[in-house]
């Protein structure tokens, strides 16, 4: 048989590959119980999710094999379609939240002086992280209200024209959600931002500041260039996390008013547990899949590209 290029397959190869493996196999098998937990617990739902799309289930009874019934149902669907439009709003501006807002905290407090005060802004920054994130969303419904905090600062700054329903307009239902959560600094963005900048070597910042690049021209000609690896890590995160994410619809306006702020993950919860339709949530299911994959792969093309 001849060996693919790349691959030895000579019998010198095959006893160092043996050897190797008897070398190593207690860390085989201190692996394998965390493999077969991994593999029933992540991978295993994920193929009855895969198997059941294809099939009328209600979650209880014996499935029944449809075809690509389910997909054709999604396809032309009114209301996947408006989900999917709110989806894409939903990740387009939950990845600019991502990005800019921590990357400006990151670059002020990495340029304090003092050690302390840079620790001291940190830690206000990530303390917030141990706040349930429900509870975050039952206040910010508060500030939402009619009588809250928002239509309460509108009106002491001469702005009470502006004063509005905000989760029962769905003019502003759904970017009401989006926009929650100010200032927007999530914890883990801004930590791996600041970590980043910490790698930059000392001369480079030294190079910079004696060729003229100092304030924002060394932020958009040094610090960006060099904080690709974390930004595309961020971006990828922020796009699979936004795609599936349906938890503040769910809480504060189940989707409404009307149709105005469900999303396919949203839809896919419903139909499923609401409804019962088990196969047609899986088939959303499987399609959101498509998605994130799909997207990742062209942000990580977009992140070559730029290199």
């Amino acid at each position: 048989m001849t060996a693919l290029p790349g691959f030895r397959s000579d019998p010198a190869s095959r006893r160092a590959a043996l050897t190797r493996l008897r070398r190593g196999w207690p860390a085989y098998l201190f692996l394998l119980p965390t493999l077969l937990l991994v593999g029933y617990f992540s991978y295993y739902p994920a193929y009855v999710a895969i198997t059941r799309a294809f099939t009328d289930w209600d979650g209880l009874n014996v499935p029944n094999f449809t075809g690509l019934e389910n997909f054709q149902r999604a396809v032309s669907d009114p209301v996947m379609g408006e989900a999917v439009q709110h989806m894409m709003i939903w990740v387009v501006l939950g990845l600019l939240l991502a990005l800019v807002p921590p990357l400006l905290v990151a670059e002020l407090i990495f340029h304090l002086r003092g050690g302390r005060r840079q620790y001291a802004y940190r830690t206000l920054f990530v303390v917030p992280i141990v706040v349930p994130s429900l509870v975050l969303l039952l206040v910010w419904s508060s500030f939402y209200r009619s009588d809250g905090l928002l239509n309460g600062l509108l009106g002491a700054v001469g702005l009470g024209g502006l004063r509005h329903e905000w989760l029962s307009d769905p003019d502003t239902a759904l970017y009401s959600l989006i926009f929650l959560g100010f200032p927007y600094i999530d914890a883990f963005n801004f930590l791996l931002l600041y970590a980043g900048l910490q790698a930059i070597p000392e001369d480079v910042f030294d190079a910079a500041k004696i060729d003229g690049a100092t304030g924002w021209r060394r932020v958009w000609r040094i610090d960006l260039p060099l904080l690709r690896p974390q930004l595309g890590l961020i971006a990828v995160l922020a796009i699979i996390g936004n795609v599936q994410y349906f938890i503040s619809p769910l809480v504060l306006t189940s989707g409404g008013p009307g149709y105005s702020t469900t999303v396919p993950a949203l839809l896919m919860y419903f139909t499923a547990t609401r409804d019962g339709e088990y196969g047609y949530g899986m088939a959303i299911a499987v399609l959101l899949l498509v998605v994130v994959v799909a997207m990742t792969l062209l942000s990580r093309l977009i992140s070559r590209g730029t290199r």
